[in-house]
């Protein structure tokens, strides 16, 4: 199966037209949706949908970029959140020093928080590291990630650091970058074995570059599906399976 593990349908892009993306992606051969949230608010829509959409399932969590934003009891309601059948992960969550909309020691201690929440709850970790590489692991405490499992989504990172994230138990999750031409997300790729790779599109975001300057959506994964194959020289129906069976086996969705 096609999985896009990584996309905000919940945001108001998708408002008028929500139906028929979801339709173009089962369309499309996309079997399962990860929907993660980016605030308290995100989090229960993103709840909501997975709740109406079948192929939809939700995650829990603050951003950083979010995370100035947050109430006091925000934490409190993700972890209530959380307890919800169709809540797959804790995230999305994790470091952004390129934005740095939330100061940097505001955005550790609730990344701390939801590694600490994704333990107790036994759930994997969506991960949003951005201009952060092995020191975003030591600010929030390393021994926090023993025992988690999960994935650094739309990894922007050097090869070493995707297989330090391997050999923690961590996915890497590609989106459209990998697709656009002359792009340095290749070398990544390759070097990450297949059956800990994911694809995603971070909709409505970083569209592929056959559908660049367009809103993107999850019907697009199929191109990262693809450029995936032609990197590791493989059918991209053996990429689509294996992918598929990673996302299922982590998130703990699918037969």
């Amino acid at each position: 199966m096609l999985a896009d593990t990584h996309a905000h349908l919940d945001l108001e892009d998708f408002e008028s037209d929500r139906d028929q993306v979801i339709e173009r992606a089962a369309e499309a051969g996309v079997r399962c949706i990860i929907n993660p949230g980016i605030d308290a608010a995100s989090s229960k829509k993103a709840i909501s949908l997975a709740e109406k959409y079948e192929i939809v399932y939700a995650a829990a969590g603050i951003h950083p970029n979010n995370a100035a934003g947050a109430s006091p009891g925000d934490m409190e309601i993700i972890a209530g959140l959380a307890k919800w059948e169709r809540v797959v992960a804790i995230g999305e969550t994790g470091l952004d020093f390129y934005r740095d909309r939330t100061p940097r020691d505001m955005q550790v201690q609730i990344f701390q928080e939801h590694l600490e929440l994704a333990k107790k709850m036994n759930l994997p970790v969506i991960i949003h590291f951005r201009r952060v590489e092995r020191e975003g692991i030591e600010l929030a405490g390393r021994e926090r990630f023993k025992g988690l499992r999960g994935v650094c989504h739309c990894f922007g990172g050097a090869v070493d650091f995707a297989l330090e994230l391997v050999d923690m138990g961590f996915c890497i999750g590609f989106d459209g970058p990998l697709t656009y031409r002359n792009s340095d997300r290749e070398e990544v790729a390759e070097a990450v074995p297949l059956e800990r790779c994911l694809i995603e599109t971070d909709s409505p975001f970083l569209a592929p570059q056959k559908y660049r300057g367009r809103r993107n959506e999850p019907s697009f994964v199929g191109e990262v599906a693809k450029k995936l194959a032609e990197i590791k020289n493989l059918d991209v129906k053996e990429v689509a399976a294996v992918t598929g069976r990673t996302a299922g086996a982590l998130f703990g969705i699918g037969g």
